[in-house]
């Protein structure tokens, strides 16, 4: 990003004192028409070479400006003030010179005033060209300072966009190894008993499911429909752990399948779902999953029952930690636009997702 920034602002500084210098001379050779000394066009072209040199002096006195950076201030705008009166001489040299040199061959016209050596002249012109060379300075010096100041802007954002990946890579991995170790206990249950079968149907769906949860950006957006597939493959996993004691239905709006869900955001609400509401319960115990249209939100919500009243489990320590997890990926993601509820309910307990529709959930509408 720096050298990019360093190449965009010498080419930035290279038009700049090419805009400013024929700006000068443009004006020059409009006030030489003005005072009868020659026509507008003959008098630009023959200042081009001392606009090229003014533009090659403007650059260097820009890129000393730059070698100087550890210079204390004061000294640095010193020298840099010194080499453009030296700039400002070669300038009005090189403007003697040449101009003589055109009067005393292609322009004899020219003579009387291009063969003036008054010092009073001289030094106007000169004062002149220490003015415009100044002045190139001053806005390449102008013109860096706004340009580190977007790139230090650059470099917040990227550092914080960073700092919002890691945080949501961070909060999603708090939450596998509870999936990992039930899983895994409960495909090595499988084998003790020599349900083989069972037991390989179990470790293919998990190879899925880690594929699917591995090979996903945890910062992604992704459409409701995929999140539901997810929530699916993981679930499959937890029925053939708990077999028919545990029941899953959905309930899915076909309108919202295209509207964009941070990846994830329901997988640590599941399992909550399943560690403090069926792994507690000896009874059956359903999960409920939904998804509904509101006014102007999408309610996304997971709802655990148990059987019978008596049966549904008080929270246990632990249980708010997904819900804390998935209330500050929603706030990264969201800000205030977006919020989660969860309470108990008489048989279980009820988790809700709200947020915002975009373009896409519209347009599917």
């Amino acid at each position: 990003m720096e050298a990019l920034l360093r190449q965009v602002m010498r080419g930035t500084a290279v038009r700049l004192c090419a805009v400013v210098w024929t700006f000068g001379y443009v004006l020059v050779a409009i006030t030489g028409a003005a005072q009868g000394r020659s026509g507008p066009a003959a008098m630009f072209v023959a200042n081009v070479p001392l606009l090229l040199l003014g533009i090659v002096q403007s650059i260097a006195l820009g890129l000393l400006f730059d070698r100087l950076a550890t210079v204390p201030g004061v000294a640095r705008w010193i020298i840099v003030a010194l080499a453009g009166m030296v700039a400002a001489l070669v300038q009005t040299i090189a403007d003697h010179y040449l101009l003589s040199a055109i009067a005393l061959t292609v322009a004899p016209d020219w003579r009387a005033w291009a063969l003036d050596v008054q010092p009073g002249r001289k030094f106007a012109i000169l004062i002149l060209y220490l003015w415009t060379l100044y002045l190139t300075i001053a806005l390449m010096w102008a013109l860096r300072t706004s340009d580190m100041a977007k790139l230090n802007e650059a470099r917040a954002a990227a550092f914080a966009a960073a700092a919002s990946r890691a945080e949501a890579a961070a909060l999603r991995l708090q939450l596998n190894p509870h999936f990992l170790f039930n899983t895994l206990n409960g495909i090595a249950s499988l084998v003790v008993r020599r349900q083989q079968d069972e037991a390989e149907e179990m470790i293919g769906r998990l190879a899925d499911f880690l594929r699917s949860s591995l090979a996903a950006d945890p910062t992604a957006l992704v459409p409701l429909d995929q999140e539901i597939a997810t929530v699916r493959a993981y679930l499959a996993i937890e029925e053939a752990r708990f077999g028919p004691r545990l029941s899953v239905s959905y309930a899915i709006d076909p309108a919202l399948a295209l509207l964009d869900v941070p990846n994830f955001i329901l997988q640590p609400l599941v399992e909550n779902a399943i560690q403090h509401g069926a792994a507690p319960v000896r009874g059956a115990v359903s999960i409920a999953i939904e998804a509904q249209r509101g006014e102007d939100m999408a309610i996304l919500s997971v709802t655990n029952r148990a059987a019978h009243r008596g049966a549904a489990p008080q929270p246990r320590a632990g249980h708010g930690i997904g819900l804390t997890n998935t209330r500050a990926r929603l706030a990264t993601q969201y800000g205030d636009a977006a919020r989660l509820d969860g309470g108990p309910l008489a048989d279980g307990y009820r988790v809700e997702i709200a947020l915002p529709f975009d373009a896409a959930a519209r347009r599917a509408a």
